[in-house]
């Protein structure tokens, strides 16, 4: 039998299942925008977007100031070339799986309106020799014949392309395109809807453009509200899954968030850490702890202008492909870690 989501009364299936099939690469994150934008005036909070993209919302006055961020991109595609063919040669925007993006649909986001394409590559039974793919040997057919049809859809160099999302409610999981980051995006939405703010400090909330190539959008809200603490909302990798030893694994599913400890990019300050333990110990709220050397978040930048920075993560599978996993609960709890944060302030 099928789980049943009623435990989740709280839980707003379809503002994710709508973020998630939104389609925003890198540097086109208009249409998340727009959701967050209308959910945020729904709240009744009042919001501000700075030159790049940035969505933010302010909270109280005063010292310490933390900023708590999500990002609005996802890895995607960007048209360089179009062959005589029609074919679509890309580049990426964000770490793609090359491999794993071979016969997946996609959106092209041409200037006139989204056209539908599949992405392919030459056939491993025509390789001469098992090399791996790169990006160069990926392209995108949309079932033209000739660069002037594709021109005539609007297909142009600077094209945007991302993957076709379909979201899908498993009952206690859901899977969809996206969830790396709008599962944060929702939590911070879904957080603010349910919280009331008290104590002395300022909160920014902020929604963040171009994360997928390097953190760009954080750069300049943290450099703009010079924060005392970060914060970044994430989906992160949970590779609990066969062929992976126990020890290698990043994040578990339904083991509740995941607070950063390390990752590429930053220590995460202990203090902070600590702080953000008590309170889901003092709230009843499952975490675990994440170790990820390879990878990197929002809150890199937040140490670069002086804030102690973590992370607190919605562990996901199968990130950065087209279709991820995750747990209800494990989002859940996160909402209501964050929400106890904003209600509790962290300098308290």
């Amino acid at each position: 039998m099928v789980a049943t989501t009623e435990k989740y009364s709280m839980f707003s299936i379809n503002l994710l299942k709508e973020l998630s099939e939104t389609v925003g690469p890198p540097g086109f994150e208009d249409r998340v925008r727009g959701v967050i934008l209308r959910e945020l005036s729904e709240i009744g909070y009042r919001y501000h977007i700075d030159n790049i993209g940035n969505v933010y919302v302010k909270i109280g006055e005063g010292k310490p100031v933390t900023l708590v961020t999500a990002h609005m991109d996802e890895i995607g595609f960007i048209t360089r070339y179009v062959t005589d063919s029609g074919f679509i040669k890309v580049t990426n925007l964000g770490g793609v799986n090359i491999q794993a993006s071979i016969g997946r649909e996609v959106v092209v986001m041409a200037r006139r309106r989204d056209i539908y394409g599949v992405i392919g590559s030459t056939p491993p039974h025509l390789l001469r020799d098992q090399k791996k793919l790169t990006i160069g040997d990926l392209f995108v057919d949309i079932g033209v014949s000739t660069r002037e049809e594709a021109e005539n859809l609007g297909v142009e160099p600077g094209t945007p392309i991302t993957y076709r999302g379909y979201f899908r409610d498993l009952g206690d999981s859901v899977i969809g395109k996206a969830f790396d980051d709008r599962v944060g995006c929702f939590v911070l939405l879904e957080a603010l809807r349910r919280c009331s703010p008290r104590g002395e400090g300022t909160f920014y909330i902020a929604f963040t453009v171009q994360e997928e190539v390097g953190t760009r959008g954080a750069s300049a809200i943290a450099h703009r509200v010079m924060p005392d603490y970060g914060i970044a909302i994430e989906g992160t990798i949970a590779n609990d899954v066969p062929g992976v030893q126990a020890e290698e694994w990043v994040t578990q599913l339904g083991r509740g968030p995941a607070l950063r400890v390390m990752d590429a990019t930053i220590i995460g300050e202990r203090k902070l850490v600590e702080k953000i333990r008590e309170v889901a110990e003092s709230n009843g709220i499952r975490y675990q702890l994440q170790l990820s050397p390879r990878s990197g978040t929002d809150a890199a930048r937040f140490i670069l202008a002086g804030a102690a920075a973590t992370a607190i993560s919605v562990p996901i599978r199968y990130i950065h492909s087209q279709v991820s996993l995750a747990r209800k609960k494990d989002i859940e709890e996160t909402i209501r870690l964050l929400r106890a944060l904003l209600e509790e302030k962290i300098g308290n």
